[in-house]
């Protein structure tokens, strides 16, 4: 073990900081709050220390106990044993009076917002208000496994976070951490080609698995079981990392903290892809190091709340400043905003810090926050730029943390994709693009678009589905109180609770089909109801990007077979101003790029009249046709407008930050890594960006090239 970051002096100094305005945070609440009595400062700094000691002594065994419930309450029961725990210091503290469970709470609340209060205006660091218990009894444990062998390797991703934009928020500061790492060259920054679809299933399929089979986009149209894929619904997840693993991914033998796909880790939490396997202790255990710091789920949910009051004031600035474009923010946006920016983030950093002290070799987490945040307000916007100064105060209190872990740790930043400013298309052009597609039918046929829940409500239902799969009567109780809401063996909180009714009329439907046959049939999504049922023509948007299906066919059909059925359709879409580009597939001569003056045939490597695909650089053309190979690819391929002069894309969904398609800076993210390791290959696609991390991974466990640590910047003044 190395020495400690912080010196023993510097480490009693801070604690006793913290007990003092703990101690000065409840002696206001007792004269504030009704119910709460405390005889003097000697009652105030004896009842938080005996606080702390019962949170140190006997929280840790009612957490242990009511671990299962913790899970199904969605952390509300820990914030139950922090009342529990100012109840019993009443008991024993003389001075110090408690009537009743109200009060109780109200103190709980205080203390931890003093806590975080104080914490942030001395700059104390997180690791001292956040995990501070948790650091010694991970400490114990990982000096009990003595585990410090080869140099262990963790992932970071900042979701839909460009190269162009990850530079402008160094030069504003939003990012003092990554601006230091890169100006004291211990990593070096570089851009990489994401490719088609520029989303995250397809970027961590290729990422962590190396493959990226047939996903052509955030959502499409699986014409042989006729239903919808969303990337974002934890079945789905499951069954596309059920095609596209080897059991050899990037996290085999490691750790996978809320991200889409789990590369084969062994351990996976709050993952969307592996819901169904959940049933080990392990991920209870993982949960306990979270919720076991008295001050972790209370200071989550009082930054939450505060998260809330700034999205309301973000989205009300918005609108008295008239600015455009503008989408909707209200409803359940302010919740889901908390939720990735503050709850998911806080998960994953006391998770992978328990990870690191466990010794895990490789570790894996995305912050979601950002690409959540500028869908809805812009991916330049201030409001985005805040997130970004968040996540990076985080990457800061993991590179801490690892300072004290039993293994030297490497850290690498990404992204998997960009984000575009960007228009809806609704917003242009007064009429959403499904209407368009049905209008170029003719009476030909009905089309309706098939748009999916929010992207950040996936791991929140990824975390309620680990609490219904529980093997015991708290796992029957979890079903129980979310069966409304419960779709195919996964939790959907973005569905309305109506649907569950129709979704158990098509499990009855599939009552003679196989069991397996019978989960597809009722994994249906968008509406909960079968496509094809309800339209001829699907569109299906993934930001700028959308795939248009004809469901009654089996199988894609080509350019002639489109214009015998519908004369319109094709020729409509090119030259609507909203469109960039049409894709579709031609028997004669392959695939085909369809722009308003001109067409390249991708095939045939020639370009008549103007080139559609000039705007977007030479990558485009293998991009497209890896995509037109795909055998879930629609029978047409739209690419919304892409402006290069004013940098704003066109979107098929209701985003002012888009991502999907080709067009601006969607398509380029970023890898920041350390300095001593090498690019070995053009990154132009996810599965590139795989062999690089594994061939890392390999150098590491054989000794080799183990990064100059990055981990130990110093003991930072109080």
């Amino acid at each position: 073990m190395r020495l400690p970051v912080y010196s023993t002096l510097q480490i009693v100094r801070r604690i006793a900081l913290v007990w003092a305005a703990e101690a000065l945070a409840l002696e206001r609440l007792g004269r504030a709050v009704d119910g709460l009595h405390l005889a003097g400062w000697r009652a105030s700094v004896a009842a938080v220390a005996v606080i702390g000691l019962l949170n140190a002594l006997v929280r840790p065994a009612l957490v242990f106990l009511t671990m299962p419930f913790t899970l199904v309450t969605f952390g509300f029961l820990a914030l139950g044993l922090n009342a529990i725990m100012v109840s019993l210091a009443a008991l024993i503290v003389p001075g110090f009076d408690v009537r009743g469970f109200g009060p109780a709470m109200l103190a709980a609340l205080g203390l931890a917002a003093g806590n975080t209060l104080f914490s942030s205006l001395f700059r104390l660091g997180d690791e001292h208000s956040f995990y501070r218990n948790l650091m010694r009894h991970l400490r114990r444990r990982a000096m009990r496994a003595g585990d410090a062998g080869a140099p262990g390797i963790v992932f970071i991703e900042i979701d839909g976070l460009a190269r162009e934009i990850l530079d402008e928020a160094i030069a504003r500061g939003s990012m003092p951490e990554l601006a230091r790492w890169i100006a004291s060259g211990s990593h070096r920054l570089a851009s990489w080609d994401c490719g088609l679809p520029s989303q995250t299933s397809s970027s961590q399929a290729g990422i962590l698995h190396g493959r990226v089979d047939d996903i052509p986009g955030f959502r499409w149209y699986d014409r042989d079981h006729r239903r919808l894929v969303v990337s974002n619904h934890p079945a789905d997840a499951a069954w596309i990392e059920q095609r596209v693993s080897t059991g050899e991914g990037l996290l085999r033998g490691g750790v996978s903290v809320c991200n889409m796909l789990s590369g084969d880790a062994d351990l996976a939490v709050a993952t969307m892809s592996t819901y169904s396997r959940h049933r080990s202790p392990r991920v209870a255990r993982a949960w306990f190091d979270y919720v076991v710091n008295p001050y972790t789920f209370t200071r989550s949910l009082l930054l939450m709340a505060w998260e809330i009051v700034r999205e309301w004031k973000q989205a009300a600035v918005a609108r008295l400043r008239r600015v455009r474009p503008r989408v909707s923010r209200g409803g359940w946006f302010p919740l889901l905003r908390a939720v990735t920016t503050v709850f998911q983030r806080d998960v994953s950093v006391e998770l992978l810090v328990s990870r690191m002290f466990a010794g895990t070799p490789v570790a894996y987490t995305t912050f979601l926050g950002y690409d959540v945040v500028a869908h809805h307000a812009g991916p330049r916007r201030s409001d985005a730029f805040g997130v970004l100064r968040d996540i990076d105060r985080r990457i800061r209190t993991l590179r801490r943390a690892a300072a004290d872990a039993p293994r030297r740790y490497a850290f690498v930043v990404l992204s998997d994709h960009g984000q575009t400013p960007s228009v809806p298309f609704a917003e242009r052009f007064g009429q959403r693009f499904e209407d368009v597609v049905h209008e170029l039918l003719e009476g030909g046929g009905h089309a309706r678009a098939a748009v999916g829940a929010a992207d950040g409500w996936g791991h929140v239902n990824a975390v309620l589905t680990e609490a219904i799969h529980a093997p015991s009567r708290t796992g029957r109780a979890a079903r129980r109180l979310l069966r409304r809401r419960t779709h195919a063996g996964y939790v959907d909180l973005s569905a309305p609770r109506r649907r569950a009714t129709r979704r158990r009329r098509l499990m009855r439907a599939a009552a003679g089909q196989t069991a397996r046959t019978r989960r597809e049939a009722a994994a249906v999504r968008a509406a909960g109801e079968t496509v094809a049922e309800t339209a001829d023509v699907i569109v299906c948007p993934s930001g700028g990007l959308a795939h248009v299906y004809l469901t009654d066919e089996p199988r894609r059909v080509d350019l002639s077979r489109l214009a015998t059925r519908y004369p319109r359709l094709v020729e409509g879409l090119v030259v609507h101003p909203g469109v960039e580009f049409v894709l579709v597939h031609s028997h004669e001569h392959g695939a085909v790029v369809l722009g308003r003056k001109g067409v390249h045939y991708l095939d045939e490597g020639r370009v008549e009249g103007d080139d559609p695909l000039a705007p977007f650089g030479p990558g485009a053309v293998g991009h497209l046709r890896r995509l037109d190979g795909f055998a879930h690819s629609g029978d047409l391929i739209v690419n919304g407008r892409w402006d290069p002069q004013s940098g704003v894309a066109i979107t098929f969904e209701d985003q002012v930050g888009t991502h999907g398609g080709l067009g601006g800076p969607q398509t380029e993210p970023f890898v920041l890594y350390p300095s001593s390791w090498t690019l070995s290959e053009p990154v132009d696609d996810p599965v590139a960006l795989h062999r690089q991390f594994m061939a890392w991974r390999r150098r590491l466990q054989a000794g080799a090239d183990a990064p100059d640590s990055v981990e130990r910047p110093g003991a930072p003044a109080l």
